[in-house]
This record gives structure tokens, sequence and C-alpha cells, in this order.
């Protein structure tokens, strides 16, 4: 599985998405500022996020999610790196789990981590346990102006799950593809003013455990036990 393991920077802006706008409001405004787009067909993908029974991955910023989309099972790392005003960059590492490890998942619950995760995040020895469930139904466009960037704008409605609990939440995203940064910046900069939004500091991971009462943002995690084979 390693050698399947793909690392790549990612690059990106979030928003809190007020209650009265909608894609289409935001396809207003991307038109408004001269910017092509591209709307893709909605989906709907899950995430289920780990973490150890010391909310490990949590204190440094660092996440790790297994995502189903369709038929396919995706697993990624972030680890928080650079924070640019509103915009963040993560190091992202990336694997596709197998059939049989799509199977052991179902079967057993258990977290298909590669080996050079678990070493790269000092992770030996440590015990991995389903914290979070996450559903998110996605709006897509993809932006670009005159060769200068090309970056997709995601509409996000996600639900956040935990035992005995369930919040929703809606987000703005956007990712840059590729192209400068600085043109990145301006069009970011430029969306975020007219639409007047505030900016998503925390990451979903992080977001999903303060709605769910799993996290304390003015001291710490609260901590105990999570049921690793429960299917919430």
């Amino acid at each position: 599985m390693d050698s399947d393991l793909n690392e790549k920077a990612e690059i990106e802006a979030k928003f809190i998405c007020p209650d009265c706008l909608d894609l289409n409001g935001l396809i207003t405004v991307v038109n408004a500022f001269g910017f092509q787009y591209t709307r893709k067909t909605p989906y709907s993908q899950t995430d289920i996020y780990f973490d150890t029974p010391a909310y490990t991955l949590l204190k440094t910023n660092t996440a790790i999610r297994i995502r189903q989309k369709g038929e396919s099972y995706t697993g990624t790392c972030k680890i928080s790196k650079k924070q640019h005003d509103v915009i963040f960059e993560r190091s992202e590492l990336e694997w596709s789990l197998s059939g049989n490890e799509i199977k052991l998942w179902h079967e057993e619950k258990k977290p298909i981590i590669p080996p050079k995760v678990i070493e790269k995040l000092n992770l030996s020895g440590e015990t991995l346990k389903k914290v979070l469930r996450v559903e998110t139904y996605r709006h897509i466009i993809t932006i670009h102006k005159d060769g200068e960037f090309k970056a997709e704008l995601s509409l996000d409605k996600v639900t956040f799950h935990s035992h005995n609990e369930q919040k929703v939440y809606r987000e703005i995203e956007v990712e840059l593809l590729h192209g400068q940064f600085e043109h990145f910046k301006q069009a970011i900069d430029s969306l975020q003013n007219q639409l007047q939004l505030q900016p998503a500091i925390d990451s979903k991971y992080r977001k999903g455990l303060l709605l769910i009462g799993k996290y304390d943002s003015n001291s710490s995690p609260l901590l105990y036990e999570t049921n690793s084979k429960s299917d919430y």
C-alpha cells in the first residue's frame, strides 16, 4: 500500500456559509467578478475520522480519515503547515483502499493506515479509534480567470455524527488547483468582501468535535473511550 501513497500540498480557504446563501448566489458573484466557471454534478461523501484515546492528532492540527464516495474508499492524512490570512496550506498524504482492505474495513471496522503515515506521525504503538463520522452533500463549481489560476469552489452541507449527537453545518471551501498564489488570494479576498464571509478557522475534524461536544476550544478535548466497532 505504501507504493500507492501520494503526497501533495493543499492550499485552500474556508468560510462559514450564511443561511441565506445558496449555489446560485455564489455563481452570481462569480459572474460579477468576471470569473469563468463550470458547474459539476453534486454528490455525497462520508468521512470517518480517527484519533488516539488522548486525541494526539487533534492536538497537533492533524487529521486522518477514510472517505467513501460512491464505491471508492480513500484514506487521507492532513498535516497543517502554514496560514496566510484566511488561506491554509496543508500537507496531504492520500492512499486508495484495495478490495481486500475495503472488506476488512467493513467487517472489522479497522482503519487502514499505511506504515509510512504511522511513522511520519510518530504513532507507532498507538491505537487509533473512530471518533467522528461526517456526511457531506457537496455542490461544486470550478472557477478560473484568464489562465491566472484555477480553483474548486464548493458549498457543503455537513452533518457531524457521534454516538448520540448530530449537528448540521454549512461551509464554503475554495481550493487552488493550479496557478499563481497571488491571483488565488485576490479572488478569495474579492469573494470574502463581496459576500461578507466569516472565515472558518477550524478544520472539519475540529469543528465537528466542537459541535458535538467532544472538544472544548478553551481547554482540551473531552476525553473518553469510544467504541471502535460502532457504526455511528
